[in-house]
């Protein structure tokens, strides 16, 4: 008897709980001031190193430039239009960027031939420099194209399912080896020599780009940090490269970008930025730029990077 007035207690008890807790939630609207909108950078010189690139005959390059919108604006950010886009190489050549479409993306587009009889726009050992003319504001920024590992092929391998806390990966094939021929013979790709080369590897499965921030693959050298110059990558980046498992016939295609120790450390800050949440999660802060206003007494700021990127390409179907 004792015994069941004590369970129909506590199912009292239980359902007053609840009641009390789901009584104190309360929808709160903030109302958060716009503040000034700002110019957004979004721009890399490339240069692409795979047999695509050399058929096309053509160099494109891209600067997108957009502007800030409030917090709460789920919606596209909106092109800033009417810019005047220059960059201006080492060899003091002056390339002029155009929005022919009036969306944003200011594109450059110039025929090249190889073996090359002039240097394209992108190729690795180059500086440049971006000046934007945008409302009556003069920015600027530089970038230094590093050297990439040339990428020859890829080794698959069969993983069986595994169960990682909520999440299951299926069983199928992922990357186990990136290889590069070093001698005449392939060998797993090593980290370009000299300290502090950093990049950017994207994966792409189908056409379909990996780009959530969790999946933002970067590497200092061969690894995170220094103290890995010259060697292969180590496995924790080469295993990041299959976010997900894949069948027979699937169309992988891997791109390393030297992106340089700035870019580096800037895309670090904006993955950290992107990922922070959960119960740990810290004040959201501004990442840096290094997007620059000539005026130096202006108030008007601008967000974003400016750099430049010599990428190894590899597009392989899994057999």
């Amino acid at each position: 008897m004792l015994m069941k007035k004590l369970n129909y207690f506590l199912v009292i008890l239980f359902l007053f709980l609840a009641f009390s807790f789901s009584s104190c939630e309360k929808v709160i609207n903030v109302d958060l001031p716009e503040g000034e909108s700002q110019l957004v950078v979004d721009g890399f010189i490339t240069c692409y190193f795979d047999s695509a690139a050399l058929k096309s005959g053509i160099e494109n390059q891209v600067i997108k430039l957009r502007k800030t919108s409030a917090y709460f604006n789920n919606e596209q950010a909106p092109p800033a239009i009417g810019a005047t886009v220059k960059v201006t190489d080492a060899l003091k050549r002056t390339f002029d960027f155009k929005d022919d479409n009036n969306d944003g993306d200011y594109e450059y587009s110039a025929p090249f031939t190889f073996p090359f009889t002039n240097p394209p726009m992108g190729f690795p050992g180059n500086f440049y420099q971006l000046d934007i003319s945008y409302n009556g504001e003069e920015f600027t920024a530089q970038a230094y194209m590093d050297l990439v590992p040339i990428i020859d092929s890829l080794k698959f391998a069969f993983q069986e399912q595994v169960i990682q806390g909520p999440d299951t990966l299926k069983a199928g094939y992922a990357i186990d080896q990136i290889l590069t021929k070093y001698d005449g013979t392939l060998q797993p790709t090593k980290d370009v020599m000299g300290e502090g080369t950093c990049y950017w590897f994207k994966t792409f499965k189908n056409d379909k780009f990996y780009n959530k921030p969790g999946q933002m693959n970067l590497a200092y050298d061969a690894a995170f940090g220094p103290g890995s110059n010259g060697v292969a990558f180590i496995p924790p980046i080469v295993f990041s490269l299959s976010p997900e498992r894949c069948n027979i016939d699937d169309k992988i295609r891997i791109e390393c970008w030297s992106v340089g120790l700035p870019a580096f450390y800037f895309l670090n800050l904006a993955r950290a930025q992107m990922t922070n949440e959960g119960l740990f999660a810290t004040p959201p802060t501004n990442v840096p730029t290094n997007i620059v206003n000539k005026n130096k007494d202006s108030k008007v700021k601008a967000v974003g990077w400016f750099g430049a990127a010599s990428v190894s390409r590899i597009t392989q179907i899994v057999k």
